[in-house]
């Protein structure tokens, strides 16, 4: 489990270095932004097809199959849908922002 909170988080990471020009003073705002980018069809959930599409993009040389990528969103996935709502996100990302 915690390779895969790990990898989660360091795949956030990249993308907020990516986003880093777009900072503002909210960091809850910066967090939905980067939740977005995850977030490809805007449908407030990053599914199985969204993470791997990201991490193929950021990572190409790093393939994972789809059972790894089912079990990277069932570490985070607290209600057990089978998908990464923006309230995971934001509590595996930055578990002291769920509080604000």
């Amino acid at each position: 489990m915690t390779f895969f909170l790990s990898f989660f988080s360091y795949t956030a990471q990249i993308f907020q270095m990516a986003a880093s020009n777009n900072k503002s003073s909210n960091p809850k705002e910066d967090l939905t932004k980067e939740f977005r980018l995850f977030d490809k069809n805007n449908d407030g959930f990053i599914d199985k097809t969204e993470l791997k599409a990201v991490l193929q993009k950021i990572l190409p040389k790093f393939q994972l199959s789809d059972d790894e990528i089912k079990r990277m969103i069932s570490n985070i996935d607290t209600n057990k849908d089978g998908r990464i709502d923006y309230k995971e996100f934001m509590e595996s990302i930055y578990p002291q922002l769920s509080s604000m």
